[in-house]
């Protein structure tokens, strides 16, 4: 049976029988993604107990019903069942409570504020720091640590505004990359700047770092 180009919803034939459930089938495909949000694109475990209608965006390394559903939206009518999502395609992601955007090949957190005020010791950069400046203003040595989930093209800037210079740490399965082989700031006002330059299964973000290090 023929299906729209978009949303992948089945057509109704001509002279078929039990049109309604071909309907039917449609207009929960359509209520699941409008008007609502992603519960989590974080999620690889489907559920336990969904309810009718329950939104996820698949997360990396997906298990049970939803593996090699990556980065799929998935929405729950009796099974799951998935749309591939193409670029443009915008959602509300509820349990970070920000709006990710579909490039075509990666789920895109929308910019809000651009800095990021941070003054403890330690800090993990986020999904939410998509093109943002970090600013670690602690006296003491800070640790900035790169997490191995963040996509390809995610770019941010690290400033050392305190007295405490900034180690760069990779997580387990990331890497850290820059032409001088530096792994901090080199002092106050010091900047490092950063992009995700590969990101193998989603799980394995290499970093190019360049700025003011030592």
């Amino acid at each position: 049976m023929s299906a729209t180009t978009h949303l992948g919803i089945t057509l109704v034939e001509q002279s078929q029988s039990q049109k309604e459930v071909t309907v039917n089938a449609a207009l929960t495909r359509i209520d699941a993604l409008l008007n609502t949000g992603a519960i989590s694109r974080t999620t690889a475990t489907p559920p336990g107990s969904p309810a009718s209608g329950d939104l996820y965006i698949v997360g990396a390394s997906a298990t049970g019903a939803w593996v090699g559903q990556a980065g799929m939206i998935t929405y729950f009518d009796q099974i799951w069942k998935f749309m591939t999502p193409r670029a443009g395609v915008t959602l509300w992601v509820n349990d970070e409570s920000l709006i990710y955007t579909y490039n075509g090949s990666s789920w895109i957190a929308a910019s809000t504020s651009k800095i990021n005020a941070q003054t403890g010791t330690t800090y993990t950069v986020a999904a939410s720091d998509l093109d943002k400046i970090v600013e670690c203003s602690n006296a003491a040595a800070i640790t900035v640590t790169l997490p191995k989930s963040l996509p390809v093209g995610f770019n941010f800037s690290v400033v050392q505004t305190g007295a405490g210079q900034v180690t760069i740490t990779p997580a387990s399965g990331a890497n850290r990359r820059n032409f001088d082989g530096f792994t901090k700031t080199a002092g106050q006002y010091a900047v490092l700047n950063f992009y995700v330059s590969t990101n193998a299964g989603g799980a394995a973000a290499v970093y190019i770092m360049q700025g003011m290090g030592v």
